[in-house]
């Protein structure tokens, strides 16, 4: 997989969202692994491989401290907050300001940037049309009330369907390109 740009990949649940109406994304465990034990959750690894860096929202850097130990190793990750917040590893840079400025810099350090929530995040991102690939994994569940990941307007984005992959689990991903 040659990837480029900056991909929204994300979990939702088939009614669009992101997280619970508490802000907790524990519905997720039980799609997390394959019935025959295989620990690469749907893909995730070869998607991995292909990022040069990430960005996040504050809150999305909490819950993942929370899970343990740090999980993207040595990749530079930049983290959207107005707070101090402790850093994870020596790669966790913490940034404040414009979406357009970080995006600018990032462009011309990365060649591919994973922005790896929350829908706040996102929400921006979208807003400034920052966003070349989206990444839906559509989990199956209805959780009725929560953290949407798509509220706001967009001015009507085209997107180009690329590829859908039906996994085992039930999660359907469908992976799109934002057109020209």
């Amino acid at each position: 997989m040659n990837a480029s740009g900056i991909t929204l990949y994300i979990a939702l649940s088939v009614d669009g969202y992101v997280a619970d109406a508490q802000g907790n994304v524990d519905w997720l465990a039980e799609f997390q692994s394959q019935p025959d034990g295989d620990e690469d959750v749907e893909g995730f690894s070869e998607f991995f491989e292909t990022v040069d860096c990430l960005v996040m929202g504050a809150t999305t850097y909490e819950q993942v401290l929370s899970f343990g130990e740090w999980p993207y190793g040595d990749k530079p990750t930049y983290v959207f907050t107005h707070r101090d917040l402790p850093p994870a590893t020596d790669e966790v840079l913490f940034v404040n300001g414009e979406i357009a400025h970080l995006v600018l810099e990032l462009r011309q350090q990365y060649n591919h940037i994973w922005v790896v929530g929350g829908a706040h995040l996102a929400h921006s991102f979208l807003r400034e049309r920052e966003i070349d690939t989206f990444r839906l994994s559509f989990v199956p569940i209805l959780l009725g009330d929560g953290i949407s990941l798509f509220s706001g307007k967009y001015d009507k984005q085209r997107l180009d369907l690329v590829d859908t992959t039906t996994h085992g689990s039930g999660i359907v991903e469908h992976q799109y390109e934002v057109a020209n």
